[in-house]
């Protein structure tokens, strides 16, 4: 999965972040008149900014496409015809007037899938977006921003807009990989909301999950600067930060950031659960202190006076 969640990453970087709807991707088309001759619409493509223009239909609601694809194909005079001959003809006449055209506010998703259904040389065009003026979006724009919003939804939990596990695991080896031989110590926290069913069964599930966006906000906001907090279960959350090299700046840090989590999510309100907090930290490797974490966390639930002694092995180990 380490691989998997780096190649989602990358992707979620090349796309330059998510987009909601085509009006964040679209750009202006020139528009031009049906009548006007190849030759005069020939200076537009000598820029490489401009990949297509539009044509004006019959009515204002009409609209034709001549992408530069059509318009060398047309130029080519594949048929015999003279390039004089080609460039008066009207660009109505080679404009698609089928395209692909999508209302302003269409979300990215249902664009770009509408985009990948055309079939044929059309399929890769540019997608017309009907609004107060007519404007354009590149498929292959429409594809890498639906990418981008795929791979959030997948390394991200859709209620907290946190983290979600496997980006967590992801941060913890990215992170080990940086420190290693540098002296400083992963820091790991694990928070674990004492009676989430209770509060489901009695609240009612929009209470609890107003709970939870809760705990996430007051995670972030009590931990360093630079942790990564991400939820990483129904009602359990992660926090990952580092601390300085040596053994008096670990326990230090360790210390700064179960007392910060502990006041933050001390129960302020009526319907708040208590939540349960413990901190590993060490050199070992990602998975190891993981496992610490959770066995800190299991001795809390099982035997609450053995957590300190478990918490002090795992530290030491």
């Amino acid at each position: 999965m380490a691989n998997d969640v780096e190649m989602l990453v990358r992707a979620a970087r090349a796309a330059g972040g998510v987009h909601r709807t085509v009006d964040d991707l679209a750009v202006d088309l020139p528009v031009v008149e049906p009548d006007v001759p190849m030759s005069d619409v020939e200076a537009f493509f000598r820029s490489p900014l401009v990949s297509c223009l539009g044509v004006r239909g019959h009515d204002e609601a009409a609209i034709g496409l001549l992408t530069r694809a059509r318009f060398t194909d047309a130029q080519t005079g594949r048929l015999g015809f003279g390039r004089a001959v080609l460039s008066r003809r009207p660009v109505g006449e080679v404009a698609d007037w089928a395209p692909l055209v999508v209302d302003a506010g269409t979300s990215i998703a249902e664009a770009a899938t509408r985009a990948m259904e055309r079939t044929g040389a059309a399929r890769y065009d540019d997608a017309v977006v009907r609004s107060a003026t007519w404007a354009s979006v590149a498929t292959g724009d429409l594809v890498l921003s639906l990418v981008a919003s795929l791979t959030t939804r997948s390394l991200h939990d859709p209620l907290t807009r946190l983290p979600g596990r496997e980006m967590v695991l992801h941060t913890l080896r990215s992170w080990s990989a940086m420190l290693a031989g540098s002296g400083r110590r992963l820091v790991l926290l694990v928070a674990d909301v004492d009676g989430f069913g209770a509060l489901n069964a009695s609240h009612g599930p929009d209470a609890a999950d107003e709970f939870l966006r809760r705990v996430a906000a007051r995670l972030q906001a009590a931990l360093p600067g630079g942790s990564l907090v991400g939820r990483t279960g129904s009602d359990e959350f992660m926090a990952v930060t580092m601390s300085g090299a040596g053994d008096e700046r670990l326990a230090r840090h360790v210390s700064l950031v179960r007392g910060a989590a502990m006041r933050a999510l001390t129960p302020q309100r009526g319907d708040d659960r208590p939540v349960r907090v413990v901190v590993a930290a060490g050199p070992e490797r990602p998975e190891d202190l993981v496992a610490a974490a959770l066995a800190q966390m299991q001795a809390t639930k099982q035997h609450p006076a053995a957590a300190a002694l478990v918490g002090e092995l795992a530290r030491s180990s």
